[in-house]
């Protein structure tokens, strides 16, 4: 179901490594199985996306349509 917040979860941890997709993990309040059974909803996926840019430095969006 939650494709893109389970490709989020990845792209964090392929920039960042198992570190970063700790601290990932950790802000959010989400695993990444939990996340992978969530619907993609807007809010949601804005969260990982603000999370995700933050942690790792850059804008993810680039590594999102890959």
């Amino acid at each position: 179901m939650g494709q893109i917040l389970a490709k989020i979860y990845k792209i964090v941890e392929d920039r960042g490594g198992v570190p970063a997709r700790i601290k990932f993990a950790s802000v959010i309040g989400l695993p990444k199985k939990d996340a992978e059974e969530m619907k993609d909803k807007p809010e949601v996926i804005e969260k990982f996306k603000t999370t995700a840019d933050e942690i790792l430095g850059c804008d993810i969006d680039e590594f999102l349509t890959q």
